[in-house]
């Protein structure tokens, strides 16, 4: 069990907005879209569940403990930072679904659409293991000097 743990909300928030706007040049690069009204509107379903999607992966390490999770923590593979490697695969094959079923729902997808395989390989695994690179961030230093400067903030 993990001793004084913290819920993470600002790194994953701006992490999942930056992934969210990298899917959104994905989809407008694969969907040759020509407004930018429509950019617009689709760039925020990729924004809004990138976001949810590294905040559920990164705050795996809080639920372990508060015991929510210790039924299944044999099974899930936790690592000595908290983070479970089979929530992250299931988390980045939900992101992938989600990127095949949003195109296919839209009637974008079929063989005259010039989707990318690798632009959903690339996203699904940003935000499934968000995790594991926010761990070099914060050992940078950088968040400590933010901390200090906005103790209100979660991150």
């Amino acid at each position: 069990m993990l001793e004084d743990v913290t819920i993470h909300v600002v790194l994953p928030v701006v992490i999942g907005f930056i992934i969210g706007i990298v899917e959104a040049y994905f989809v407008y690069e694969d969907e040759n879209m020509t407004s930018g009204q429509q950019f617009i509107g689709d760039m925020w379903h990729g924004l809004l569940f990138s976001i949810f999607g590294v905040l559920v992966a990164s705050n795996v390490p809080w639920l372990f403990s508060h015991g929510y999770l210790d039924f299944a923590q044999g099974l899930l593979m936790v690592d000595v930072n908290g983070n479970s490697l089979i929530v992250s695969i299931a988390i980045s094959l939900f992101m992938m679904v989600k990127m095949v079923a949003s195109h296919a729902v839209k009637g974008v997808s079929g063989a005259g659409f010039k989707e990318k395989w690798w632009h959903k390989l690339v996203i699904a695994c940003a935000i499934g293991f968000a995790p594991y690179y926010m761990v070099l961030i914060y050992e940078t230093g950088f968040l400590i000097s933010l901390e200090t400067m906005v103790p209100f903030l979660p991150f």
